[in-house]
């Protein structure tokens, strides 16, 4: 081989290895271009990735909101019916409480009227011993005698509807012959509400000697008065011989009657005289009517 020839081949060889040094070189280029392709890709796909991650928590968010903004709406709906059945309660319940507040009117008036039917057509009490009232009437006409009776009475009440009457019971002999030791019948309606207090001397008591000495009246204590107390009536009698003339007043004063509301919303007493030695009877002019 001459020089030229070998010249040649040494410069295809060394052709040959530049041109393997390129490709080398252009491979390990290919594959940084592929690994930094890649590496793009792969942080494409994470701020794609966390972009959506974003989108999801933000639509997360929203969701989150409208299903509050929906309970809220619920519940104010809900709210709002409740409100509106509250009302309609309330209104159903003023109306009972009016209805029932007009029947208990209603009946009050019903028993007001019946104890006013009742008090006219029961007859009037009558004391142990005494005559039918057809022969005292009778007797009244005969002898001329005469009295008037009444209350001067005041009322005092607490706000839980409980208290008591003051007052005094006063006769007054109208006629012309003298009248002698009057009874007197306190007649309550209804009974349970007898009761009696003041300067009235009760001999089962055992009163003092001042006692005896200072009142005036006392009540009826026999079997007898005990039963009438049952009907509403109290008894009550002069203490000592009693003369009332021509003219003349006789009191009793400073009497109590307790009262409570829980009896009854009605309370009426009356007032009866009797003179048993005349056999005369007189009821009283004004009664005590106590209305709740």
């Amino acid at each position: 081989m001459g020089t030229k020839d070998k010249l040649s081949y040494d410069r295809l060889i060394s052709r040959v290895e530049y041109y393997k040094e390129k490709a080398l070189d252009l491979e390990k280029k290919l594959v940084f271009a592929e690994e930094t392709i890649e590496k793009l890709e792969m942080n494409n796909s994470l701020q794609v990735i966390e972009k959506q991650e974003e989108e999801i928590i933000q639509l997360r968010k929203q969701v989150e909101e409208l299903t509050k903004k929906l309970n809220r709406l619920d519940v104010q709906e809900m709210e709002k019916r409740l409100q509106s059945y509250e009302d309609l309660l309330k209104t159903i319940q003023d109306e009972l409480n009016d209805k029932d507040q007009q029947i208990d009117q209603y009946q009050q008036r019903i028993k007001s009227m019946e104890k006013r039917l009742n008090i006219n057509r029961t007859s009037e009490p009558v004391i142990e011993g005494s005559e039918s009232s057809s022969n005292t009437k009778e007797s009244r006409i005969l002898e001329g005698t005469s009295c008037i009776s009444y209350f001067d009475y005041s009322v005092i009440l607490t706000k839980d509807k409980t208290g008591f009457v003051r007052g005094s019971f006063y006769i007054e002999n109208t006629g012309t012959d003298a009248l002698d030791n009057p009874y007197i019948c306190f007649r309550f309606q209804p009974a349970e509400s007898a009761a009696l207090k003041g300067k009235i001397v009760s001999l089962i008591s055992g009163p003092t000697q001042d006692e005896l000495t200072q009142f005036t009246w006392m009540f009826m204590d026999n079997e007898w008065a005990e039963q009438a107390k049952d009907r509403g009536e109290i008894w009550v009698c002069p203490l000592r011989e009693t003369k009332l003339s021509s003219g003349e007043r006789l009191s009793l004063n400073d009497f109590q009657i307790p009262i409570k509301s829980k009896i009854d919303n009605n309370i009426m007493v009356e007032a009866f005289v009797y003179f048993h030695k005349q056999n005369y009877n007189a009821k009283a002019v004004n009664h005590i009517a106590i209305n709740f």
